[in-house]
């Protein structure tokens, strides 16, 4: 019940959050900003600061990564998130909470 007396809980069923974390933890590759915003139907913005939530908790980890951009010579620096495997321990800490 660490995640629960602690607060991670609470912020993992944030109804957003828990969208996101749900598509990363499905998500076979690291996923960028907007990749996330258009599957979970959720501004790119709020997404990101989401994500900081996330990462603050060490519930995701995100890198910025150089990704070629059609038509451009230069490179765009995008944010790479995956889930952690925190997220299934506070996730297994809820559903024991409420049996």
């Amino acid at each position: 019940m660490k995640f629960i007396t602690d607060g991670t809980a609470s912020i993992v069923m944030h109804p957003a959050r828990f969208k996101i974390l749900q598509y990363l933890r499905q998500s076979k590759e690291p996923q960028f900003v907007e990749q996330i915003a258009k599957a979970v139907g959720i501004h790119p913005r709020m997404v990101s600061h989401h994500l900081d939530v996330l990462q603050e908790e060490k519930l995701i980890e995100s890198k910025y990564e150089l990704v070629k951009v059609d038509g451009s010579k230069r490179g765009v620096a995008v944010r790479m998130c995956i889930s952690t495997h925190k997220v299934d321990d506070v996730l297994r800490d809820i559903r024991e909470s409420s049996t």
